[in-house]
């Protein structure tokens, strides 16, 4: 293991990430990607990177780990240049112990158990994770060459957020007119998946599907009533609750949720 490598762990572990099952002696000699400190993203959710300034970046086979500040609530975003004017954005946590990410020219590697992923979809390509790594909507103009990178960017398919409300009708969405009901989607503005639920007292509940033990992304289990993270096995309510005994002890993030004849709003915050 190189010492640039050794260090780096060293750096990990000293920070309190646990990487379980991996002593930094023992590494694959598969590098993190450099970090690149970054700013909150602003409202629209933009981050733009003029990649000749970053030489890890701008050659191909390139990329570099975005840090954003913590209190900025976004994940570290690993950005690669596979080829030419190809570029793509992923998660830059590994779904399986939550090492973070590196490239080696053609997929992300985690450094520390070699799972492998598609930097186009996310998928993993070799195990032992087997959760999708996040992936993230990105253009490159090759003449000014800057990469664009929307953090808040939804599916075409389900309400955008509006004046910092998302408005599911019940003429869209009849399913929460009924007890038990549910739907789910990314709104555009957010960028996240969230729930929408309607409990057994007739009330509306709505919750974000970022688990909080690693950032994983929880779906509904039918089978369990529940929502659950596939990465570790955590659970929660339909109230984002936690439950107890698994890897995350913080519930989800909640949304206040109004509802009339018409159908529901959610306010995003």
């Amino acid at each position: 293991m190189s010492s640039s490598r050794r260090d780096f762990f060293k750096k990990l572990l000293g920070t309190g990430v646990v990487v379980a099952g991996i002593p930094p002696a023992c590494a694959p000699n598969i590098d993190p990607s450099p970090v690149l400190d970054v700013t909150t993203p602003g409202e629209d959710g933009i981050v733009s990177l003029v990649v000749q300034r970053y030489p890890d970046l701008s050659r191909a086979g390139g990329s570099v780990t975005l840090r954003f500040p913590k209190e900025s609530g976004q994940e570290n975003l690993l950005v690669v240049h596979p080829s030419a004017d190809t570029y793509a954005v992923l998660s830059a946590t590994c779904t399986h112990v939550g090492c973070p990410m590196g490239f080696d020219g053609t997929e992300a590697v985690c450094p520390c158990h070699l799972s492998k992923f598609n930097v186009t979809d996310g998928k993993v390509t070799q195990e032992p994770a087997t959760v999708p790594l996040k992936t993230y909507v990105a253009t490159y103009n090759a003449g000014t060459q800057v990469l664009s990178i929307n953090l808040k960017a939804g599916s075409d398919n389900f309400p955008s957020v509006v004046d910092g409300k998302v408005t599911l009708t019940f003429a869209e969405f009849p399913d929460l007119q009924s007890t038990g009901g549910m739907v789910s989607g990314n709104p555009t503005g957010y960028g996240k998946t969230i729930f929408v639920f309607k409990l057994a007292d007739g009330s509306y509940s709505a919750v974000d599907s970022v688990c909080t033990h690693q950032g994983c992304e929880v779906d509904f289990e039918a089978s369990l009533d529940e929502l659950l993270c596939p990465c570790h096995a955590s659970t929660f309510s339909k109230t984002g609750v936690v439950d107890p005994g698994g890897a995350a002890t913080v519930n989800l993030k909640t949304f206040t949720t109004t509802a009339d004849a018409s159908g529901v709003v959610v306010s995003i915050a």
